[in-house]
């Protein structure tokens, strides 16, 4: 009996990081952001399931390091990640005491650490991981287990879009305390994450990797079974309604046929991305709520001719009622039937033409009261109006009903950017062009103001804005050498297994840097962890394949 406990303990002493790692990529993306304490009062941010998890991972992985079992990781991703952290760590330093943009009371200290203790926390997962893989079979196991993850995170998402299976959110504060919201006909959907946003993000990354499966396998059995996966994949990714994780989608599957071309030829490359796009395009434009969200874009001549100056005012009109004929006759074959007319607004509401052209149908957001049947469209028009009332912002002027300019140009989800978000991240970025005005600084609209969340919705100003120069560089630099040595990876390997992993790495970071002109995607947490999760996986094996050339 006494053999048999020192056996199991010698197993856990050697292979329990290995464990964790395979618990942490199923429980990250699968399990909800059920929050089990507040981290600080008043502020969305909470203590969840994965924070502990995460927490014990590093406890266990910090004593084998303290005990020489395990090596810390001497690449140059885990160099250029402290890197990034040590001016993270100027930067919070800085806040307090060169531009006093973060206050020296308790709850202002607060959120400043507890932001430059995350992003210890999403990298501490690449360490994790990298010690986890200690074999060939140990990577093969987590990329098996990402992709039955994966499953199981787009079925959940398919019931919860048909069959009113739970949501919990965390896109404001009330929801974030775990409220169960169920999705109305036309919310978009969001799985497991917190948002929709998040999954849409997620989707993207993985749907990189599904892409070079489909194209790689011999057999075709795989080939018929993978291409299903990936049109329900696909299918999820137009449920979110999410633009910038499509174009993102889209340029992560250029960036990887760009590598095939590089490998199988230009001809077999440029075949399959038509093939790939057509498919794309065709679902995306005939099915689901995002050609609606892609179509709030060009409604204004004024907006266009910024991208087309040359062309005339008239002439882009003409062009705008050509596209709104398309699309009011598309969504008329989409429903079997022409859009009733509605009643005449009572007196001094909001315009339902306004309220067009400020928000559509999948701005809706879920409830906490299962839905009634999707043709109880008055219900769905009263919410659209309250939603878009009370998103207007603070930029109001009285010439166009409440809503800003730029919400009657672009819809209120880019005019919050464009008249608040952005600007108050370049202004973070002006105060300390080196190391920004630290974090949880950028939403305040005066320095002792308390925020209760933190959004820039890019990720890039919000990088210049909390961290500056020296920040944004050392985070960017871990990324294009990750990609850099995906691709590397790629042209030596002739195992399909690695091509898919270092082709759904360069597919992944690609379509995140898109995202990340619209999404703080890279502080997404569940989206943060399985990025470094991945960045382990490629170095792992990237370093198992030099350690048997060296071999042979």
């Amino acid at each position: 009996m006494l053999s048999k406990i020192k056996k199991i303990l010698r197993f856990l002493d050697t292979h329990l990081l290995t464990i964790l790692t395979g618990i942490l990529i199923v429980i990250i993306p699968l399990y909800p952001k059920l929050p089990l304490a507040d981290l600080i009062e008043g502020y969305i941010v909470r203590l969840r399931l994965e924070d502990i998890a995460i927490f014990l991972a590093l406890v266990i992985w910090g004593i084998q390091i303290l005990r020489k079992k395990i090596i810390f990781p001497k690449t140059k991703i885990a160099k250029l990640i402290l890197i990034y952290l040590a001016f993270a760590t100027l930067s919070a330093i800085a806040a307090v005491l060169v531009t006093k943009t973060v206050p020296l009371e308790r709850a202002h200290l607060q959120k400043l650490a507890l932001h430059l203790f995350r992003r210890f926390e999403y990298f501490s997962l690449f360490f994790i991981a990298y010690s986890g893989v200690k074999t060939k079979r140990d990577l093969k196991v987590f990329i098996y287990t990402i992709l039955f993850t994966f499953i199981a995170a787009v079925g959940y998402g398919f019931g919860q879009k048909y069959l009113y299976w739970p949501a919990f959110s965390t896109m404001n504060r009330e929801f974030s305390k775990g409220v169960r919201l169920y999705l109305s006909p036309t919310s978009r959907v969001m799985s497991t994450f917190g948002g929709h946003y998040d999954y849409a993000a997620y989707l993207m990354m993985l749907l990189s990797a599904l892409v070079s499966v489909v194209w790689l396998v011999k057999s075709k059995v795989w080939f018929i079974l993978f291409s299903l996966l990936f049109l329900g994949a696909y299918w999820s990714l137009i449920l979110t309604a999410s633009r910038t994780s499509f174009a993102g989608y889209l340029v992560g599957i250029t960036a990887i046929f760009y590598c095939f071309a590089k490998i199988k030829g230009f001809k077999w490359s440029v075949r399959r991305w038509l093939v790939t796009m057509t498919v794309s395009f065709s679902i995306m434009i005939f099915f689901g709520d995002l050609s609606e969200r892609f179509y709030q874009l060009v409604q204004s001549p004024a907006a266009i001719q910024k991208f087309v100056p040359w062309m005339e005012t008239g002439k882009i009109e003409e062009k705008i009622y050509e596209v709104k004929d398309f699309f009011y006759a598309l969504e008329a074959w989409k429903n079997n039937l022409a859009n009733p007319p509605l009643p005449p607004p009572p007196e001094n509401s909001i315009s339902m033409d306004e309220l067009s052209r400020v928000a559509v149908s999948s701005d809706i957001p879920p409830s906490a009261t299962k839905p009634l049947p999707p043709d109880v469209t008055k219900e769905e028009e009263e919410i659209r109006e309250r939603v878009a009332s009370e998103s207007a912002g603070a930029n109001q002027t009285p010439e166009v009903g409440g809503y800003s300019e730029n919400a009657l140009k672009y819809g209120l989800s880019l005019a919050i950017r464009l008249d608040a978000l952005w600007p108050r991240a370049i202004e973070g970025f002006m105060r300390n062009p080196l190391l920004g005005s630290g974090f949880s600084t950028l939403t305040k609209s005066t320095t002792e103001e308390f925020t209760s969340a933190e959004s820039t919705d890019n990720d890039y100003l919000r990088m210049l804005g909390e961290t500056g120069l020296l920040g944004t560089l050392s985070f960017l630099a871990i990324l294009f050498v990750l990609m850099r040595i995906s691709y590397q990876g790629f042209k030596r390997t002739t195992s399909i297994f690695k091509q898919v992993l270092y082709l759904g790495s360069i597919g992944a970071i690609a379509g995140l840097l898109v995202n990340a002109t619209y999404i703080d995607v890279f502080e997404s947490s569940k989206i943060a962890y399985t990025l470094w999760i991945i960045a382990a996986l490629v170095v792992r094996s990237l370093e198992l394949d030099h350690k048997d050339e060296k071999q042979t």
